[in-house]
């Protein structure tokens, strides 16, 4: 009990130190974040007058994450199927044994 305590307040105590740190954390990377964004276009350019680096500059990312939720989500299947193979089997088991001795 005495140990469950003292993690409770650490992690309350972890937590309020994270509170009073993110608002300089969140406006340090305010202040970056404007730093590095570009001048804004007055007018209105096509696409295709972009340079290639400024075309679409999240597709890495976006294609990056899209493959791992797939990834994740095909693994979790994977799980799944060999999880209810093993209860397929347990089953199958468990009824054989009832068979065996003649309960039903």
């Amino acid at each position: 009990m005495t140990t469950r305590l003292l993690m409770a307040t650490v992690l309350f105590c972890a937590i309020g130190a994270a509170g009073t740190i993110w608002p300089s954390i969140d406006r340090y990377t305010a202040t970056t974040v404007l730093a590095q964004q570009p001048a804004p276009v007055d007018e209105f350019v096509p696409i295709d007058q972009l340079p290639p680096q400024d075309q679409l500059p999240a597709a890495p990312l976006l294609v990056t994450a899209y493959a791992f939720v797939v990834l994740m989500l095909f693994a979790y299947v994977v799980s799944l199927a060999k999880r209810l193979g093993g209860v397929q089997r347990d089953l199958e088991r468990l009824q054989s044994e009832l068979k065996h001795t003649g309960r039903s």
